[in-house]
């Protein structure tokens, strides 16, 4: 008996030994006078119509004694599906305080009632999780519950849809002539009631105007509820040849109630507005027009020869160019002063001569000759043709047999610009040599005006800056020559093509004569490129052998059309996709691009971003974004010993408070199980006598 007793002395030991928190966690923890209780303040109820969209509002209000933590409300949609929780059902508060000026806090659900419900109370429930504060290692924290059930009593409503156009959209804003294009409709449901089997079409089509580019000609919806939205579109092509302008069509629509009564067809207006078709038509440009600078004596050929570069994006067709003497009597043609040429592509540029000849009995005079150059395209009606003109000057010195009796002649006999090609939206400096072409009698009392013939919506488009466009000689010698230097400024929004001034001449002879006079000046016009890039995106690091994107966003900025653009990827790399091709990128595009490098070696890795393409001058321009980046070794893979795994997966933080439990617990039950065993045992064994002492 002795010895049983000291083994259940040895097992009452073993059990002390124990963690008192295994046993005693939630005796503690609920025994303490310091808990927290939190109470839910919400109505039990709300008021909703099929339909609608309603909020519910919550308070929980800590009563206890204790901070509150880890606090999660959730609601719970109705088991029919009727009444639905919006966004999240579930909201988190980190902690509610027990002292009473912060015990109290608020949260807000959204629920959503079928359109559809029929009059009934749809229950919800409420369920609130929370734990109290501990601050013993050796006790867990303790879960608190409490639940609610929120009654949403819905009643239906008048079931009357009405469709409304919410807004239209045209994408893009401006539609060119030939082009694609969509037109979308936002449809809403303003009425009480659901709209069901819509049906849209676009009123006014024509061939010469606006005809479907492709699907259905009517759109179909199966419903768009009370309150909602939904939204369609036609895919559109425009006629070639279509005007600049504003055009009217409509958008006819028709839709049924619940009970199946139609309601419509209702129609909504829209307006489609058309531009002008000059960034993606033929666009032909003179250049490099070459013909005698110096005096030529009577009856000597004079060849007139010029290139003609279409800068567009189609194909300039029938194309005629001129060149037609002003003043037959002086400078007659020697060819035909008529080409015809039947295309000329995109880029490409074709080269045209012409040859005159000063007549035998040509006075000394300048002799202008008129270059015109008119086209079309397929974007544009065969009617209507495009024309661009330039206006230069033969100057011709005849033997002066009488110069006591010849007209004294004032000409231009050379200008020139710098800079030479003349940028928009800049100043520019024009160099005039007004010549006396008589040899014996002097002109006085000049006056010069300049005027330019073609204006645009900004007015003209050179201005003089700082002087007046009239300006004052007092006399210039026989074979005598003044220079004049002017300061112009080019309007931004000049087009790029060369313009004609007209210079007008008013003077006297040394008998007080009046003479009137003019010169052409042709000035060359260019729009400045400009490509904007965004921030190059790419790694800082990488490794050798491993592919990694390089991208950046650019911009034309500028007002004119960058031809034959590309992008490339330049360094010592290799590369992937590391060459796009754009084409002719429009004034006011975006574009992106992405390419991948491999790094072969280690180290600092520089590259570049390289922009070419050509300008409105047929100037190849170049334009770089440079780049670095760090490249580092591949990171070795490690070695493990054969049949061992990878690695072991670490035993998660914490998990040792269900392990510390279940060890010692199951070794005392088992100490428990053999000492009751043990026991049993040995009293089977004892003989009568001993059993007696025992007792």
């Amino acid at each position: 008996m002795k010895r049983l007793l000291s083994r259940l002395l040895i097992f009452a030991i073993i059990f002390t030994m124990l963690p008192a928190g295994v046993w005693a966690e939630e005796d503690l923890a609920t025994s303490s006078p310091y808990y927290p209780d939190l109470m839910l303040i919400s109505s039990n109820s709300i008021r909703a119509e099929a339909g609608d969209r309603e909020t519910i509002e919550i308070e929980l209000k800590n009563v206890g004694t204790e901070r509150a933590t880890n606090i999660v409300a959730t609601l719970y949609s109705d088991e029919t599906g009727t009444v639905l929780v919006t966004g999240s059902s579930s909201k988190k508060i980190d902690d509610i305080g027990f002292e009473t000026n912060n015990n109290v806090e608020s949260e807000y659900f959204t629920i959503d009632i079928d359109d559809d419900a029929e009059d009934d109370t749809y229950q919800m429930r409420l369920e609130v999780v929370y734990y109290n504060e501990y601050n013993n290692v050796d006790i867990h924290p303790v879960k608190y519950t409490l639940s609610k059930t929120i009654n949403v009593r819905v009643t239906s409503s008048p079931t009357t849809p009405e469709l409304i156009v919410s807004r239209v959209d045209l994408m893009p804003v401006i539609v060119l002539p030939g082009g694609d294009f969509i037109v979308g409709f936002e449809l809403e449901n303003d009425g009480d009631g659901p709209a069901r089997d819509i049906k849209a079409s676009i009123k006014g089509l024509t061939v010469d105007t606006f005809s479907l580019r492709a699907g259905l000609s009517t759109k179909t919806l199966t419903s768009i509820n009370r309150g909602k939205k939904d939204y369609i579109y036609f895919e559109l092509k425009a006629a070639k040849g279509l005007k600049a302008g504003n055009y009217e069509l409509e958008l006819e629509y028709s839709y049924k109630d619940d009970k199946g009564t139609k309601i419509g067809p209702e129609k909504e207006g829209f307006s489609i507005q058309v531009g002008s078709n000059l960034e993606q038509a033929a666009n032909l440009l003179l250049q490099n027009i070459t013909y005698p600078s110096g005096p030529l004596g009577q009856n000597k050929e004079v060849k007139v020869s010029m290139e003609i570069r279409n800068q567009g994006q189609s194909i300039a067709k029938n194309v005629v160019v001129n060149a037609d003497s002003q003043e037959s009597s002086g400078l007659v043609p020697k060819s035909l002063s008529t080409a015809k040429i039947d295309a000329i592509a995109p880029g490409e540029t074709v080269k045209v001569e012409f040859l005159f000849l000063t007549a035998p009995n040509a006075m000394t005079s300048n002799y202008p000759i008129n270059i015109t150059v008119d086209y079309t395209d397929d974007l544009v009606s065969p009617e209507l043709r495009d024309q661009i003109s330039q206006m230069i000057g033969v100057f011709v010195n005849a033997p002066d047999e009488d110069a006591n009796l010849s007209t004294p002649k004032l000409i231009i006999d050379r200008y020139s610009f710098s800079p030479t090609m003349v940028e928009a939206g800049q100043n520019f400096e024009m160099y005039l040599s007004f010549y006396n072409t008589n040899s014996s009698r002097a002109v006085r009392n000049i006056k010069i005006f300049l005027t330019a013939e073609e204006e645009t919506d900004s007015g003209s488009v050179f201005t003089p800056v700082n002087s007046s466009n009239t300006f004052y000689i007092d006399s210039i010698a026989p074979k005598g020559r003044v220079e004049k230097t002017i300061t112009m400024f080019t309007i931004p929004d000049a087009k790029a093509k060369t313009y004609t001034i007209t210079a007008n001449f008013e003077y006297e002879d040394s008998a007080a004569n009046p003479y009137q006079a003019q010169e052409f000046i042709g000035i060359p016009v260019v729009q400045q490129s400009r490509l904007e890039t965004g921030e190059v995106g790419y790694f800082p690091e990488s490794y050798v052998g491993q592919s990694t994107p390089v991208s950046v966003e650019f911009y034309n900025t500028g007002k004119v059309t960058l031809y034959n653009m590309m992008v490339k990827l330049e360094g010592d790399f290799q590369t992937e996709n590391g060459q796009y091709y754009v084409g002719n990128f429009d004034s006011g595009s975006s574009e992106y691009f992405e390419g991948y490098i491999i790094p072969m070696n280690p180290g600092e890795l520089s590259g570049d971003i390289v922009f070419t393409f050509e300008d409105s001058t047929g100037q190849m321009q170049e334009v770089r974004k440079p780049f670095t980046l760090n490249v580092m070794d591949m990171m070795p893979m490690p070695e493990f010993p054969e049949g061992e795994p990878p690695f072991e997966e670490p035993m998660p933080e914490g998990s040792g408070g269900i392990k510390s439990f279940l060890i010692p617990a199951g070794v005392a039950l088992a100490a428990i199980v053999a000492g009751v065993i043990f026991y049993r045992n040995r009293k089977a064994k004892k003989t009568p006598e001993e059993m007696e002492i025992d007792e």
